[in-house]
Order: C-alpha cells, then sequence, then structure tokens
C-alpha cells in the first residue's frame, strides 16, 4: 500500500506557482464569494486565501449574511464580471438554501469561472475543449493520480457520488484519459457489482466509513473525496483501517484530496490571468 499523498503534491504545484508569479508584470487576483458563517466554510475560505498569498496572488473575500437574497449574490456576482482588476473568483458552495445555486453559478462569466463550474464549462469540459477550465476537485485527483504514474488508459474506475462539482466533471476528465467510467449514485442497484472489478475507486459520498474491506477489490487504487467528522475527528468516505492493507494507493483524510483542490483553483487563476493577456 502506498499512500497518495496531497500535502506533499500540492506542495509542488504551490512551489511551481509562486516561481512562475514572481516573473509576472502584476499578480493575477483570485475574489472569492461566501454567504453565511458556516464554520466549514469560513475555514476552507480562509486556507484558500492563506494559500493564494503564499503564492503571489492577491485576492478579496467578499462576505454576504446569510440572510442575503439570490438577486444580491448574483449582484455582486456581476460586479465581479465587469471589474478588470479581478482575474477569476469563485463562490463559496454550499450556499443558504434559500438562495438559488444554479442562478448564481450562470451568472459568472465564462472567462472568470476559477472553479469552474458553470454549465458552459461543464459542455467544454465534456468536449474535452482545451478551454474548459477543470473544477478544483476533479483536477486535483487527476493530478494527484498523475503525480504517482497510475495508468488511467483501459482502466475501470468508479465514481460514487453525482454531483456536478465532483462526481460530473470528474468522470469527463476520466474518460479523456481512456479510463471505463462508471457513475453510481444513490439510486444505483447493487453497488457492490459496480465495484467487485474496480482498478479505481472514487467515493464523493460523505457518509463515515461508507465503503469497507467487504466492498472493496484487493489492489484497487482509493480515492476518498469524503468529509465527515466522526467522534469529533475529520474522516473520509473509506473506513481507512480495514481498507489500506489491501489497497495499493489511497488518499488519507485529511491530506489527500483536500490540498489538491487547493493547489488546482490556484493553478486555474494563473491560467485564466495568462489567457487574460492574449
Amino acid at each position: 500500500m502506498q499512500i497518495l499523498d496531497g500535502k506533499k503534491t500540492s506542495q509542488k504545484i504551490l512551489d511551481s506557482l509562486k516561481s512562475e508569479i514572481q516573473t509576472l508584470k502584476n499578480p493575477p487576483r483570485l475574489d472569492i464569494i461566501i454567504v453565511g458563517s458556516d464554520p466549514a466554510s469560513q475555514k476552507y475560505v480562509q486556507m484558500k486565501q492563506s494559500k493564494a498569498q503564499q503564492v503571489g496572488i492577491t485576492g478579496k473575500i467578499h462576505q454576504l449574511d446569510a440572510t442575503s437574497s439570490t438577486s444580491d449574490v448574483v449582484t455582486l456576482v456581476k460586479s465581479l464580471n465587469q471589474d478588470p482588476k479581478v482575474t477569476a473568483f469563485m463562490v463559496q458552495l454550499p450556499l443558504p438554501s434559500s438562495i438559488n445555486r444554479s442562478e448564481v453559478l450562470e451568472s459568472i462569466d465564462l472567462n472568470k469561472d476559477a472553479d469552474g463550474l458553470t454549465s458552459k464549462n461543464l459542455g467544454l469540459l465534456f468536449q474535452n475543449n482545451p478551454q474548459a477550465i477543470a473544477p478544483a476537485t476533479p483536477k486535483g485527483i487527476l493530478s494527484l493520480l498523475e503525480e504517482y504514474q497510475i495508468e488511467l488508459s483501459g482502466k475501470s474506475a468508479v465514481i460514487i457520488g453525482r454531483s456536478p462539482i465532483v462526481g460530473i466533471p470528474l468522470s469527463a476528465l476520466l474518460t479523456a484519459k481512456n479510463a471505463t467510467v462508471t457513475l453510481c449514485h444513490s439510486q444505483t442497484q447493487d453497488l457492490s457489482s459496480h465495484l467487485e472489478k474496480a482498478d479505481i475507486i472514487i467515493s464523493a459520498v460523505g457518509k463515515a466509513n461508507f465503503l469497507n474491506a467487504d466492498l472493496v477489490p484487493r489492489g484497487a487504487v482509493l480515492i476518498d473525496v469524503g468529509t465527515n467528522f466522526l467522534d469529533g475527528k475529520l474522516v473520509g468516505d473509506f473506513d481507512y483501517q480495514s481498507l489500506a492493507p489491501s489497497a495499493s494507493f489511497i488518499t488519507p483524510v485529511p491530506g489527500g484530496v483536500g490540498p489538491m483542490t487547493i493547489a488546482s483553483l490556484l493553478q486555474n487563476t494563473l491560467t485564466i490571468y495568462k489567457r487574460s493577456l492574449k
């Protein structure tokens, strides 16, 4: 078993970004919109801002009250679309239930979509168009697999979870790498039958210990996107203790996909910046 070290790999990406940004005349700027005071979201936004500052990306956090309306958020999005000082921006999810997430995300300018979550961008991703900005978490997963030279072409990859943030765009990225992708979800019948021949399993369910050694074949590559709290500790979707000994590769939680997501967001920001210069 080998650990897929997201901390180490993300630091390599951050170091590379910092070196490149130091050569630029003006630094890129990444703004973040956050609505409400969810502690996990607040912490994650602070981490993103801190890593951005470390590599030389400037930015501003736009904090809106939880009572803000969809119109309030869209108005702010449109102002950032028009602001020439803002290279790229993102809306921190989840949004309060009173806000129409789709309307907010669709108001983001495709050319400033740092997190790659607009439907237009997703369409480009499924067309394998080089102009697509890959959503940060799927992009980070792919980078981690590539760092450890894990073969994707011809392999069976099972993704559990069909969110537009992780599962759906990840299926496009893996397909583009010639993997055979199965996208499972809450309505999938007999999940074990889909898992039994999988070479790579990615879980983004959000349920602690959702998968254990009884369901997962020996020698599989295991990517855990889950972030759950169990007895006060952050854990993933995998029962790590039972699965780690039989896996060929496995991501820890924390220290696996999370750091890669932030590094990928900053990569996207630099990509958008360089495109804006052309």
